[in-house]
């Protein structure tokens, strides 16, 4: 299971990574409402592999709808 912190502080690396303010993404933020495009991808997988040392695929990742949904595969991965 993942901790709050290890969350938080991968949900501000994100933040800074798609250029929004860190109060502006939660686990509940639909990735159709923000600047979700393949570079986003791209930068979420690398910051997953940083902060959980762990390989999400583009695919996977375009699956998802929300940042809890992103979460959840960090997670299953861990």
């Amino acid at each position: 299971m993942l901790g709050e912190e290890k969350i938080a502080s991968f949900l501000e690396s994100l933040a800074d990574a798609l250029e929004v303010p860190p109060q502006s993404l939660s686990k509940e933020t639909e990735l159709d409402s923000i600047a979700w495009d393949s570079l986003a991808i791209i930068s979420c997988i690398a910051l997953a592999d940083e902060h959980f040392g762990i390989t999400l695929s583009g695919e996977e990742i375009n699956q998802a709808r929300n940042i809890q949904e992103i979460i959840d595969l960090i997670s299953n991965k861990l």
